[in-house]
């Protein structure tokens, strides 16, 4: 591709998004009124802004407005917007005038549009004579529109930068992240000792005196009894190791990302289990590891503590986030505080996410996390 066409495809792309800036004023003057009554509309209005600032900047902006930061963002995109559209009716106007006296002057016709009514009102002086004016005029209205571009970019990085208050509450709150951290980690490494200490080490001690008993027995028929329950022994002892392994971190994970191991825990798990992934590509290896692991988390809960029959999952995004919401029928009452959804809550906040555990009495439970993955 020649630089040339470059530089068309960039002005194209600039010139799409200020029109489409445009035709935004009325979802951002919508999301004002509304975001006086609820915050959602609020956050998928910018969600859309973020886009269509990535196709007029060339590339997503960094950060994202929130709370009464993203009100003010989208009061001052309503006049960037009418500024955009004032500006590109004006270069529309132009360049239909523009065009108007060329055919006139070359055809000789009427051109009713710059008010030339009758034939050879339009000569090529008359082109001649408004063509500096003309240069002038799209000189100031390109100005213009790089200007509104350049406001946009502006505004969104004043109200994506967090307030003082913000940050204090972000300091506090990843402090706190990072010693439930520390201390999940540390239940994790226990959790994993005594899996070892308790399954693999003592198959590994049962398989040990059996193959001591094959090299002391002498009779055939024992021997072979003994064989055939030594391999049995190690093949339970494979699939300890395996289960161990996938408690710490599934490979599949990482080779194959979180739909197909989402599939796999589904398949494994003794419950039906329905899932449901709608994502547009892989996320960050960190938060596919944090929705494996609240899922995993979620459906070892409903098979052990809820008496449920059957297990949904589904898997989605909305803008920039990427939530995760495991469902099942069971009875309810599970406690948030506990040692395991206490561990996921904690990486998910990690992450500056959120977790949230809905599950009264006599069911059923909802298990919800969201995670920023732009």
């Amino acid at each position: 591709m020649t630089a040339f066409s470059q530089r068309a495809r960039r002005c194209a792309a600039v010139l799409i998004g200020i029109l489409l800036g445009v035709g935004t004023v009325v979802p951002d003057l919508a999301a004002v009124i509304y975001g006086l009554f609820s915050a959602h509309p609020v956050r998928r209005v910018v969600g859309i802004e973020r886009r269509r600032l990535g196709l007029l900047l060339g590339a997503p902006p960094t950060g994202e407005p929130a709370g009464r930061r993203a009100l003010g963002y989208l009061s001052v995109r309503l006049v960037l917007g009418l500024l955009g559209g004032v500006s590109s009716a004006l270069l529309g106007a132009g360049m239909v005038v523009a065009v108007a006296l060329v055919y006139g002057a070359s055809t000789g016709a009427a051109v009713p549009v710059v008010d030339a009514t009758e034939a050879g009102q339009i000569t090529w002086k008359t082109v001649i004579v408004v063509l500096l004016p003309g240069v002038i005029f799209v000189f100031l209205v390109v100005q213009g529109l790089l200007g509104v571009t350049r406001a946009e970019a502006w505004a969104w990085r004043v109200f994506a930068r967090p307030g003082t208050g913000e940050l204090a509450e972000r300091v506090a709150r990843l402090t706190t992240s990072r010693a439930e951290v520390t201390e999940v980690v540390d239940e994790e490494r226990r959790r994993i000792e005594r899996d070892l200490h308790d399954g693999v080490q003592q198959r590994v001690v049962a398989l040990s005196i059996l193959l001591a008993r094959v090299d002391r027995e002498t009779d055939p028929g024992v021997r072979a009894d003994l064989h055939r329950r030594a391999r049995a022994e190690t093949a339970q002892l494979l699939d300890d190791l395996r289960d161990v392994s996938w408690r710490i971190y599934p490979a599949m994970l990482a080779r194959d990302g979180l739909h197909a191991t989402l599939e796999a825990l589904a398949d494994r798990a003794p419950l039906p289990t329905r899932l449901s992934v709608d994502l547009p590509a892989r996320p960050h290896r960190s938060v596919e590891s944090a929705c494996y692991f609240t899922a995993s988390e979620a459906i070892t809960n409903a098979i052990k503590h809820s008496g449920a029959g059957t297990i949904e999952i589904a898997v989605g995004h909305t803008g920039e986030t990427l939530w995760l919401r495991v469902r099942d029928d069971g009875r309810g009452g599970a406690d948030p505080a506990g040692h395991g959804l206490s561990g996921i809550a904690a990486r998910i906040h990690a992450l500056d996410g959120t977790f949230t555990v809905d599950s009264p009495a006599g069911g059923p439970t909802t298990i919800t996390a969201e995670v920023p993955c732009g």
